[in-house]
């Protein structure tokens, strides 16, 4: 569902909030142009003025004041700044002798030098900024000039600089509900799909376009956690399928033996009990393991991650099975390069290793002959490829010289309860256990067929530096 007000969209907030930064820093580089702009202006008429001045008193006080006069009409006439030029030559009590403007009022001027002064020049009243000196004889000079021009100037300033701020003010307003437009449209496929993952389609993924901005990445980690997702519940299923259809069968037979045994003779019903405490036994042995598994999954056991000297472990797995190996008439022989340390479990990982020898003693022997298993043991460092060019880190492999699997066979070898020969003793829970504990560390796990041998692979990230 979309947004009903665009204050309430963060994409609508942002993007106003950084079109009003902009409309303010446009407004203080204006203020400052302004500022920088008239003051130049200002500064040039006093300098103008000033000279005007200085260069008419020269000339009275070298020439006399008749001179003056007639350097002041002579100034009006030469056609130079006559819009905009103030000259008035005046008593000491304002009244005029020569100029070409008038005291708005006529009275004694007592502030000399740069100055703002009101003027009846042309029949209007003006502002100007003149340069007002007394002369030798008593008399008053105001040289300037018109100081409309400058205002004039001022006025478009603002105006423009007002117009230049309303409309950055609406291309902000206009570029924010555009803005939470893209996003919503955006955002809309991913709300959707997940409406309809929350109702159960799990199925549902969010199409990804094919240009890698934010959204695109963000689509496909939220993919990628439904592929995930999906795999879970799909496991969840078929464990809680394959649990109900295992445990139907013990049940049905511990139930019927109970039976039996209550219409048995009382010496057949000790040996009756004795069967049922087995099959129970196992059934708590299948529990134990599935939650194992659980707990692994659940990831509470990162916190005991510490380095793992994989070197000595395997030294350890060695010595444990070595014996059991040679007895069967095969050979067991470990082979390490460096020193491989991986951030992990150390139990977790001799777990995961253990049972991969447990495979490869049960399943990788020689057919017809009477040679045991030979088993390869390997660790060092390994490059594993992926979708950003891949990672270092380190491998731990088991290999022996058995006959392999089918393709088929290798695809569901980690699948709980899967069992690839029904008639050898175990529970289908040993690589789903290898597979959990590789992933709890961020591994992968794989196998391979070697013609002849299966070689099962784990990979783990190397430490940190």
């Amino acid at each position: 569902m979309a947004l009903a007000k665009p204050w309430s969209s963060l994409a609508f907030r942002l993007a106003l909030s950084y079109g009003g930064l902009m409309v303010l820093t446009m407004c203080i580089v204006l203020s400052v142009f302004y500022v920088q702009t008239v003051g130049v202006v200002r500064a040039r008429l006093d300098k103008q003025a000033e000279i005007h001045l200085r260069r008419l008193m020269e000339h009275s006080i070298k020439y006399g004041p008749a001179a003056l006069e007639n350097e002041i009409n002579q100034t009006l006439r030469d056609g130079v700044d006559t819009d905009t030029e103030i000259i008035i030559l005046m008593h000491s009590d304002g009244t005029p002798i020569v100029g070409n403007a008038d005291l708005l009022r006529t009275r004694r001027l007592t502030t000399m030098g740069v100055r703002e002064l009101k003027v009846m020049r042309n029949g209007k009243v003006v502002t100007g900024r003149v340069g007002v000196a007394e002369l030798p004889n008593g008399d008053l000079l105001a040289v300037g000039s018109d100081m409309q021009l400058q205002r004039d100037m001022e006025d478009l300033f603002g105006q423009a600089s007002l117009l230049a701020a309303l409309a950055a003010l609406a291309m902000a307003v206009v570029g924010a509900l555009v803005f939470r437009r893209v996003v919503d449209e955006r955002a809309v496929d991913i709300r959707s799909t997940m409406a309809r993952v929350a109702a159960g389609d799990l199925r549902q993924r969010i199409p990804t376009s094919g240009r890698e901005d934010e959204f695109t990445l963000l689509n496909k980690d939220i993919n990628t956690m439904l592929d995930r997702l999906e795999q879970l519940m799909e496991g969840i299923r078929h464990v809680s399928n394959t649990i109900a259809h295992n445990l139907r069968t013990p049940l049905t037979r511990i139930l019927l033996r109970l039976r039996n045994a209550q219409q048995a003779p009382v010496a057949e019903q000790s040996a009756t009990l004795a069967a049922v405490a087995q099959e129970v036994a196992e059934l708590g042995v299948v529990f134990d393991k599935l939650l194992q598994i659980a707990e692994v999954e659940s990831g509470a056991s990162r916190k005991n991650f510490a380095p793992v000297d994989l070197k000595a472990l395997l030294i350890d797995v060695l010595e444990f099975y070595q014996p059991l190996v040679e007895d069967s008439g095969g050979i067991m022989q470990l082979d390490t390069q460096g020193e491989p340390v991986a951030l992990g479990d150390g139990d977790l990982i001799a777990s995961a290793v253990a049972n991969l020898v447990d495979n490869a003693i049960k399943y990788g022997a020689v057919p017809h002959s009477e040679h045991g298993c030979d088993v390869l043991l390997h660790a060092g460092m390994a490059h594993e490829h992926g979708a950003e060019g891949g990672a270092w880190g380190v491998e731990i492999t088991v290999q022996d010289k058995g006959q392999g699997v089918d393709p088929q066979t290798m695809e569901h070898m980690t699948t709980r309860f899967y069992r690839a020969d029904s008639d050898r003793q175990g529970y289908g829970l040993g690589l789903a256990s290898v597979l959990a504990i590789v992933q709890l560390h961020g591994g992968r796990l794989s196998f391979h067929n070697l013609h002849p041998g299966l070689m099962a692979r784990i990979w783990l990230p190397a430490l940190a530096d």
